[in-house]
């Protein structure tokens, strides 16, 4: 089982390597858009900690009583030039009692996967477990539609474990986070619903936004981006290999300690499967190549700041790191991939900086 509590209760977030998965909803599909084969239980019980979501409104083939169209909000998989979108009124939405406006998405392309409500309870259900009640769970909402209705539900379905607390996620506990599903939004998203609503936080990337770090920003600041061309299927790894290096480059102008680094070890595109190309960068070598890639990070500030031997090189590297990836995003997430991940975090000073 993949534990991150007992790093110790006092590690902050920025201070801990721990798993991300690439659109984390998406368990079903053509073997060019499924991203992952469990669901949200099971990707936290393999030791995933952060989510990448996008959810949309389809419009089911049930009838209401009414005979008005029935929608559910649904995570999805495709390309912003193949959905197309249509504002309806009318709709009754799962989960809703009373008609509703939706913007409903008509897919071109790729596939719909799991349902919110079933995002929702499964993440909720983790926390609440045993095995989960020390541990947090990160649900980030990107690129959706139908906002409101999205913060609506997570109030609803997460009443008693929503992080409420404000400030800078970055720099929170463990033990602060503990038991608890943090939801964030993007600034698009933050911008359509009321101001500072209950257990919403917001999120940005740093190097996407083109924005500055802010001590006092309500949620989560990151510093990362994955994704490699979609119409070129060749090398998508050496592809993925050369994106991640120049982002870590970028990343080294970000000198504050607290902010939270990110890095796809990821190879989707639109031509052969996505999980055939996984495989293949979990093999052995290529995990080697990915421990490297990561090393680089920390490792390079290692030797360039930290005089070998210390009495804990590895905690100062940390304290005063130029850039750290925190978030290890993947595809097809399983116990085996999360442990490798969970492991970067037992690495020793020495170890980081052979890599």
């Amino acid at each position: 089982m993949v534990n991150y509590y007992e790093l110790g209760p006092n590690k902050r977030l920025n201070e801990i390597v721990f798993a991300g998965t690439h659109d984390a909803g998406i368990d079903r599909g053509g073997s060019g858009v499924q991203t992952q084969d469990l669901d949200i239980l099971g990707q936290a019980k393999a030791g995933v900690r952060f989510f990448d979501i996008r959810i949309a409104a389809a419009v089911t083939s049930e009838s209401h009583a009414s005979g008005r169209p029935v929608a559910e909000l649904r995570a999805f998989h495709a390309d912003d030039k193949v959905v197309l979108h249509l504002n309806r009124k009318g709709v009754m939405l799962k989960g809703v009692s009373n008609p509703v406006k939706i913007e409903q998405s008509k897919l071109g392309g790729g596939a719909f996967g799991m349902g919110l409500g079933s995002i929702l309870k499964e993440a909720r259900d983790y926390v609440l477990s045993q095995e989960g009640k020390n541990e947090f769970l990160i649900l980030k909402f990107d690129k959706c539609s139908n906002w409101q209705h999205i913060a609506n539900a997570c109030q609803a379905l997460l009443p008693d474990v929503i992080f409420t607390a404000r400030g800078n996620l970055n720099i929170r506990t463990l033990k602060e986070l503990a038991g608890h599903v943090v939801v964030l939004f993007s600034a698009k998203g933050l911008a359509e619903i009321p101001i500072n609503s209950p257990g919403i936080l917001g999120f940005k990337n740093l190097s996407g936004d083109k924005a500055t770090y802010v001590d006092d920003y309500n949620g989560l600041q990151y510093y990362g981006k994955g994704g490699t061309s979609p119409f070129n299927p060749v090398n998508k790894q050496k592809q993925n290999i050369t994106k991640q290096k120049k982002l870590m480059t970028g990343a080294a102008g970000m000198d504050n300690p607290a902010i939270i680094g990110m890095m796809y070890w990821t190879t989707t595109g639109l031509v052969e499967s996505i999980e055939k190309r996984d495989k293949q960068m979990w093999e052995p070598p290529n995990v080697a190549k990915m421990k490297t890639l990561w090393g680089q990070g920390l490792g390079d500030f290692v030797n360039a700041r930290v005089s070998l031997p210390s009495s804990n090189p590895l905690a100062e590297a940390q304290q005063r790191r130029s850039f750290f990836p925190n978030i290890v995003m993947v595809d097809f997430a399983s116990g085996p991939r999360c442990a490798i991940i969970r492991g970067l975090n037992d690495l020793s000073a020495s170890h980081i900086t052979s890599l």
